[in-house]
């Protein structure tokens, strides 16, 4: 048993050995993905998202550009918002995107009181951003001209014709439209860390290993501290051959 509690001692240490090897990699390989996605090029908005089409399973974040003209008389303010612990909201403004006519939101930046949200002018900018999804459905008892989240149905209730099945956080303009008050606002970006699935799943085997040679080693230290249970398994059950023999004599007593 002692050197049955060794090898099982050294397999289980190796075991774990190898399960941290494989979180780690699973760690650095989720991290390098995440940080792969941050750095995605800058695509045209078109080519990944149009008019009325549903939001693209990858396209959280994905930078986009596009040219259009702002249409300010649209311009909403998104509550509950908040930037460097100042509670706010956002600037929405809908850019008509040039070559489809229809309209995308975009988040201008973050302003703490509704006065301070000026328009920007009409004139053809060029937009560039991280494009995100829309938002749950907005209470109903905000004031005039004001949303609690950025609602999409709600927005193209209020601004008719086409809409984009998105919305953008600007990041940069061209030219750059200098609406005082308005701050800006960084997209979210996304989390720290991640991890890899498949060395994860590598991980949890190595581990399981290691917990089943425990357990193989107790059961073993069970059966030698009772002997009884070894003698139970080792003796033959001789109960079903007993029963033809009984039944013959019995036979053969009648005849």
């Amino acid at each position: 048993m002692l050197g049955l509690l060794t090898l099982a001692l050294v397999f289980c240490a190796g075991c774990v050995v190898a399960g941290l090897w494989q979180w780690g990699v699973a760690q650095d390989r989720g991290t390098k993905s995440m940080q792969d996605d941050s750095n995605r090029p800058v695509a045209s908005l078109n080519s990944v998202l149009r008019p009325q089409q549903q939001f693209p399973d990858d396209g959280s974040l994905e930078p986009v550009r596009f040219k259009g003209h702002y249409a300010p008389d649209g311009q909403v303010l998104v509550s509950g918002r908040v930037l460097h612990g100042t509670h706010g909201y956002w600037v929405v403004t809908p850019v008509v995107v040039d070559g489809t006519g229809a309209r995308i939101p975009v988040v201008r930046g973050f302003v703490a009181k509704p006065s301070q949200a000026t328009a920007p002018s009409t004139e053809l900018v060029t937009v560039t951003g991280a494009l995100a999804p829309g938002e749950a459905p907005s209470s109903g008892d905000s004031p005039r001209g004001q949303l609690t989240t950025v609602d999409l149905p709600a927005l193209l209730t209020h601004w008719g014709g086409n809409i984009y099945n998105g919305f953008v956080f600007l990041t940069d303009e061209r030219p750059a439209q200098h609406t005082a008050g308005v701050q800006p606002f960084p997209p979210p970006r996304p989390g720290d860390g991640g991890l890899n699935l498949v060395n994860a799943g590598y991980a949890l085997q190595w581990w399981s290993f290691a917990a089943f040679a425990i357990f193989i080693y107790f059961r073993e230290l069970r059966r030698e501290a009772h002997p009884e249970l070894r003698a139970g398994e080792a003796a033959p059950d001789n109960r079903a051959g007993d029963s033809p023999a009984i039944n013959n004599e019995t036979e053969g007593s009648h005849v």
